[in-house]
């Protein structure tokens, strides 16, 4: 099936509607939590995770992008937390391997974030700091593809969340 125009014949395009996220330029705080969040793919884990920092009340987009950003940082160390323990109870080498795999991937991305991910946020380097928040979720899959019971719920969350703040983020650029 195509449409003819000016005599040419051109294949119909079909397009899909997506999901865009509009603020007011002066939207602060709950406001802007609940109608940013309503955007996300999980906007309870994202309400309930940037309204658990009283700075996201006072925050407009940007300064609500940071604090999501942050607390990736600060989330990603605790699921470290979580996992460290695991590495010390494995049984066998290979669950040894796979938690370790999951700790430092949740480790190094918490200081590359806290490094790297917020440094190119303050020069305005957005998509740089979405990619960085993109390595933390494809590490996340990754250590959930080993199928490691104690960490389910750990990485159920953060690949919630990481992919909550891409959205958040990918709103700045």
């Amino acid at each position: 099936m195509g449409i003819k125009l000016l005599g040419v014949s051109l294949p119909l395009l079909v397009i899909f509607s997506v999901a865009v996220i509009s603020t007011a330029a002066d939207e602060k705080g709950k406001p802007l939590i609940t109608r940013t969040c309503g955007g996300t793919e999980f906007p309870d884990v994202c309400t309930s995770t940037l309204e658990s920092d009283t700075r996201s009340l006072k925050a407009d987009l940007k300064g609500l992008s940071r604090i999501a950003l942050e607390l990736t940082a600060a989330k990603s160390k605790e699921a470290a937390g979580v996992a460290y323990p695991f590495v010390q109870n494995s049984t066998s080498y290979e669950s040894w391997s796979q938690r370790v795999t999951c700790f430092d991937g949740y480790n190094f991305s918490a200081d590359r974030i806290k490094g790297d991910g917020l440094q190119y946020f303050d020069e305005g380097k957005y998509k740089k700091a979405y990619q960085i928040v993109d390595l933390l979720y494809n590490e996340t899959i990754y250590c959930n593809g080993f199928g490691i019971p104690q960490l389910a719920e750990t990485n159920t969350f953060m690949s919630k969340f990481t992919s909550v703040v891409k959205t958040i983020l990918h709103l700045l650029f």
